[in-house]
């Protein structure tokens, strides 16, 4: 008989730990993140993932995939809670029409700015034997066209405008124009963002001529030395964090840290290097972020937090 009542007792105590554990489990709130087409924002999420996860706890962290316009209407609907790098800029009217419903809540810039423009090697204007060290800007390309000499026309230069679709290719397309620049250059229109990197990565390793346009934070610019041109600079984008209008309420301290998070380009333009020389993916590269930029990172939290985010990374 004691046995059998002990034996029920334990079963009691088993029963009542998995409901305890399960309890727990459902207490955890779940974190969508809009996980957009690039790199970068796929890497902020998983690092801002991991300090929700690990140093503030209570919180479970999904991803799910969307461009720009799906993820602001994804948080306006209350679908997907937050969005690393907005990008609103092309999107103004739907992320005017969000922020004055209230349905948006903007919680400022991830990095300060994102540049957009034209670039050239930094080595056809700096240094002992720079062929155009007169080049400051787009009123100066006529006088050095030869430098860029279009590998299919060698009478004419070669400007890589963007890509077929892009809002920016309009824009440098009305740069060209403005500045009369066909006398002297072909437009260059890549049929991706690829093809357009491996243009400036192949003349840059040849170190020969290249204009075009190209933005940051991205990976190539984070490992050539480019300059921008005078007056081709777009611009700067809006790279701001975004959450849904609930989540200040039901996760205060979530908010609290995301009003804080805050990068530079420069940050950027280096863990996108990272990434693709050593072709990590997302996760590997925030955690190398974690282990390398703690004077970043460790600004955005309490030492209490920090301590339990460093004590979560692995070896």
């Amino acid at each position: 008989m004691r046995k059998l009542a002990l034996m029920l007792i334990m079963s009691l105590f088993c029963v009542s730990t998995v409901l305890f554990a399960e309890g727990s489990q459902e207490k955890k709130q779940t974190l969508v993140f809009g996980d957009l087409t690039w790199n970068s924002v796929q890497v902020h999420n998983r690092i801002a993932a991991f300090i929700i996860e690990n140093g503030l706890g209570n919180y479970k962290a999904e991803f799910t995939s969307a461009d720009t316009a799906i993820t602001i209407n994804g948080i306006m609907q209350g679908d997907i809670n937050i969005d690393m790098e907005s990008w609103h800029s092309n999107f103004r009217d739907l992320y005017d029409r969000g922020v004055a419903s209230g349905q948006l809540v903007d919680l400022g810039k991830n990095m300060p700015d994102a540049p957009q423009g034209w670039w050239i090697p930094r080595y056809l204007v700096e240094g002992e034997n720079a062929p155009a060290p007169g080049l400051k800007s787009v009123d100066d390309l006529p006088k050095y066209w030869e430098l860029f000499k279009d590998p299919e026309d060698s009478s004419k230069g070669l400007i890589y405008l963007g890509i077929t679709g892009w809002l920016s290719t309009d824009v440098s397309d009305e740069i060209f124009e403005s500045h009369n620049l066909g006398t002297h250059f072909n437009k260059g229109i890549p049929g991706s963002s690829a093809a357009l990197a491996a243009t400036m990565v192949g003349n840059f390793e040849k170190r020969q001529g290249w204009i075009g346009y190209y933005w940051a934070p991205t990976a190539v610019l984070g490992k050539l030395d480019m300059v921008r041109l005078k007056g081709s600079e777009f611009e700067p984008a809006d790279v701001n964090i975004l959450v849904d209008k609930d989540l200040p309420e039901r996760a205060p301290d979530v908010v609290a840290f995301l009003k804080k998070y805050n990068t530079t380009v420069a940050d950027n333009n280096e863990f996108l290097a990272q990434m693709e020389s050593h072709e990590w993916d997302a996760e590997q590269t925030a955690l190398w972020f974690l282990k390398n930029k703690e004077s970043v990172w460790t600004d955005w939290v309490t030492p209490e937090v920090a301590a339990k985010v460093k004590s979560a990374l692995p070896e």
